[in-house]
């Protein structure tokens, strides 16, 4: 421990802010074990949301290294974040990545639990078996208007500045009411910081994403959008639409933003038209695009008409799995009012595009030629997660130094 922390330590101190990372902050699974500990089981988790399971019974599972989260709806409609662990001899419940459950059953011996984590049954346990200290472990779980978070921390973080942060802008969408249209998942060959950086500027939209720049005026930096943010902006706080820039500074992990489309376009479509009905309290598709972020792991941009989510979980040093979500109004129909191809077919591109620029990074990355580089002025945000990923560290070397 001592000589991981040593090294560490030592890269550490050769970050130079607004420069790119070190290579073994990329490579080096010292490193990645370093960011699982002081990051992954310090910080808030975004896990999915709640539209993945609407009845009671529905469940998905959340794989965090060797704790695997079961995200489960209670029979009162409550959401419950138990750890897959059996309090008998340790098995694995859930064998499943999502599914339905009357019950929980152990299977290996058939320890029964209900849904919120209650032991019901041990069978053949002696007469004097007291059942109550043997309930399913709980991970920190917080709910924000349909989004759910984890936490694998010892203690419980506070929560109260995300969802100050989220909330006025996730509320118009009423996710807590959305249909699950889609769900997929990708596996990257990058470093998780780099599938991070990649989606915290546009630097490299101009040349990667044609269809992304139809969509959004200024993504390509070229073109100057103060004149129609400020007159949207007008149009939206009319509204009653959150405008307010939220930015992460110390002590804080979210960023929250409104911007437009580009004049004509309707949503985040390969050809700019509507995908789906309004979502929500949404009366037209006229609200621009919300982008929200928390670090470590939460992406989300959404339109009138859909929400996009993204969670990035690292598998190690070279590994990194995503999941994207695409959410629509609870009435809408599919055939109808939606088709899965024109709703996916914006955020596939452009995932497909942003995932293989992450993959040609880590690959570079890995070369004895590579060094760090400067950051571009409109890299402002990668500087801020570098920066907040560095702290992080200092922050978890240092309490543990004291302890």
């Amino acid at each position: 421990m001592k000589e991981e922390r040593l090294n560490v330590e030592y890269l550490l101190g050769q970050y130079k802010p607004g420069w790119s990372l070190e290579q073994a902050f990329y490579t080096s699974e010292k490193v990645f074990d370093a960011e699982w500990k002081y990051i992954f089981q310090k910080h808030w988790l975004f896990a999915g949301n709640t539209a993945q399971i609407p009845k009671a019974g529905d469940y998905f599972v959340y794989h965090l290294q060797n704790d695997s989260i079961i995200i489960i709806r209670g029979n009162d409609g409550d959401v419950h974040a138990l750890y897959n662990t059996c309090r008998h001899r340790g098995s694995a419940i859930c064998l499943n990545d999502a599914g339905h459950a009357a019950k929980l059953i152990c299977p290996y011996h058939q320890w029964v639990y209900d849904k919120d984590g209650t032991l019901l049954n041990a069978r053949m346990m002696p007469e004097d078996f007291c059942k109550d200290g043997y309930n399913l472990r709980s991970a920190h779980l917080k709910v924000v208007e349909g989004l759910i978070f984890v936490s694998l921390a010892d203690v419980r973080p506070d929560f109260s500045l995300i969802e100050k942060s989220l909330s006025p802008y996730l509320k118009p969408y009423k996710i807590n009411d959305a249909k699950l249209a889609c769900i997929k998942n990708y596996t990257l060959q990058a470093n998780w910081k780099l599938v991070a950086e990649n989606f915290r500027e546009c630097y490299h939209c101009g040349g990667a994403h044609p269809e992304y720049c139809n969509a959004v005026i200024g993504a390509n930096l070229r073109e100057d959008t103060s004149e129609l943010t400020l007159a949207k902006q007008k149009q939206w706080n009319e509204k009653g639409l959150a405008t307010a820039l939220v930015e992460v500074t110390e002590g804080t992990t979210t960023y929250a933003v409104r911007y437009p489309l580009r004049p004509g376009v309707e949503s985040y479509s390969v050809d700019g038209e509507k995908v789906s009905v309004p979502m929500g309290m949404h009366k037209d598709h006229d609200a621009g695009v919300v982008g929200l972020v928390n670090y470590p792991n939460f992406w989300m941009d959404a339109v009138s008409d859909y929400v996009w989510t993204m969670r990035v979980t690292p598998v190690n040093a070279a590994t990194t799995d995503v999941q994207f979500c695409w959410l629509v109004d609870t009435d809408s129909v599919e055939g109808s009012d939606y088709t899965l191809e024109h709703l996916t077919e914006f955020w596939e591109i452009t995932g497909k595009q942003d995932g293989k620029l992450c993959e040609n990074n880590f690959k570079g990355i890995q070369s004895k030629a590579y060094s760090p580089g400067p950051y571009a002025p409109v890299e402002d945000q990668v500087v801020n997660f570098v920066d907040w990923c560095v702290e992080q560290l200092r922050l978890g070397i240092q309490e543990e130094a004291v302890v």
